[in-house]
């Protein structure tokens, strides 16, 4: 059983885990989460015999951070799924050019390194999260989820409609509590100006009504904590595909609910609330008074 959200209200509905009309199968779907967890453990490693030491760091257009390991992962991840699917297409953070996705085809939504700030700076919380989904009527319909954290060593993978698992156990959500007891977690991306006080604004409206939120600056791996239940939601604007793709899939898998702020949920799309579905819909409210 899975959850979406429609308007500002989280829902159950049940959903095929095959995607239909594409002469998709289960085979395909599988080999895929197989690579993609092979190719996460294998660029993890790679991030790890770069984390704590010196090595080249650039900043990009968009004031966001890129450093040698983010393209020593990308190098591991993209070749790696070429040598294997080339006829799959790929979304990667550090392309410079998005591909126009086409109808009926896997594509492989990838963030080598979900946290660069933090590793440059030798904070641990960091990831590598790769997604694969389907595209559908424009859209890509994700079938596969797969995050992982080096630093402790873990690995959440999720394919749809066959749940979300840490290290080969299952996962869920928190149970539903009363919001006023909520753990949150929340991002702000690099939003200047009039954002960056819209996203502090909203900070200290949610920080009044729940009981504590974190700011950990790696969307993905955010979104995997929600997954196993430690933060109750994650809410953040401003996101790319690849921040979203794999562990949206982990928390719907994992029994929870996500939407955009201002209707369902669309991975090419920018905003997020996901976690609990009691939770998610009074946050909701909250960023839509």
């Amino acid at each position: 059983m899975h959850f979406f959200m429609s308007g500002l209200g989280c829902h159950k509905f049940y959903r095929s885990s095959i995607a239909r009309g594409f002469n998709i199968i289960d085979q395909d779907i599988n080999r895929r989460l197989e690579v993609a967890k092979d190719l996460a453990l294998k660029a993890g490693s790679s991030l790890m015999s770069f984390f704590g030491k010196s090595f080249d760091c650039m900043q990009k257009g968009d004031s966001s951070l890129v450093t040698e390991a983010d393209l020593a992962s990308e190098h591991i991840i993209l070749t790696g799924i070429q040598s294997v699917f080339p006829d799959d297409q790929i979304i990667s953070e550090e392309q410079e050019v998005v591909p126009k996705l086409l109808e009926g085809r896997f594509v492989w939504v990838v963030d080598p390194l979900d946290g660069t700030t933090n590793f440059a700076n030798r904070y641990p919380f960091f990831c590598v999260s790769i997604g694969v989904g389907i595209v559908k009527g424009g859209k890509i319909d994700v079938q596969v989820g797969v995050i992982g954290d080096p630093v402790r060593e873990d690995l959440y993978h999720a394919r749809l409609g066959f749940g979300a698992e840490l290290n080969g156990s299952k996962i869920a959500v928190r149970q539903p509590r009363p919001f006023a007891e909520s753990f949150l977690v929340t991002g702000f991306y690099y939003n200047v100006g009039s954002q960056l006080e819209s996203g502090v604004d909203l900070f200290k409206k949610v920080a009044l009504s729940c009981q504590s939120i974190r700011r950990d600056g790696a969307a993905a791996l955010d979104l995997a904590f929600v997954a196993k239940g430690v933060f109750d939601a994650f809410w953040e604007d401003g996101l790319k595909p690849w921040d979203m793709a794999a562990g949206s899939l982990l928390v719907t898998e994992a029994g929870g609910c996500c939407s955009g702020y201002m209707g369902d949920f669309d991975v090419v799309k920018p905003s997020i609330v996901a976690g609990v579905g009691e939770i998610a819909d009074e946050l909701l409210g909250i960023i839509n008074p």
